[in-house]
């Protein structure tokens, strides 16, 4: 057990206050480990602030942003076998175009 401190701290030696403070730090209770333990909200609280994340989604809309890459490519572009044009509105709007005389030497006028 750790005896009490003197009135006058100068009058111990280096050594003695390093014995002074071992037999403290050997009569506490250990540190806990890990993370200290956040209180958790109440469920009025929590259900509040649902309900202003909600108010805040309706009335300014989603924010969350996609990243959109944009390059820009050198050369005329390469006409492809298939033409895509997709419509995210309306589904049934979006077109898929076929043209199989790209891959033959023949064009659609030129007889085969």
């Amino acid at each position: 057990m750790a005896g009490p401190v003197p009135e006058d701290a100068d009058s111990w030696s280096d050594d003695e206050w390093l014995t002074w403070l071992a037999d403290v730090d050997a009569e506490s209770p250990p540190e806990p480990e890990g993370h200290p333990l956040r209180p958790g909200r109440s469920l009025p609280s929590a259900m509040l602030g649902a309900a202003m994340l909600g108010l805040h989604r309706v009335i300014y809309g989603d924010t969350d942003t996609q990243v959109q890459i944009v390059v820009d490519a050198g050369g005329d572009p390469e006409p492809e076998r298939l033409e895509v044009h997709l419509d995210p509105d309306d589904p049934d709007a979006s077109q898929v175009t076929v043209r199989p005389w790209l891959d033959d030497d023949t064009s659609p006028g030129t007889p085969a």
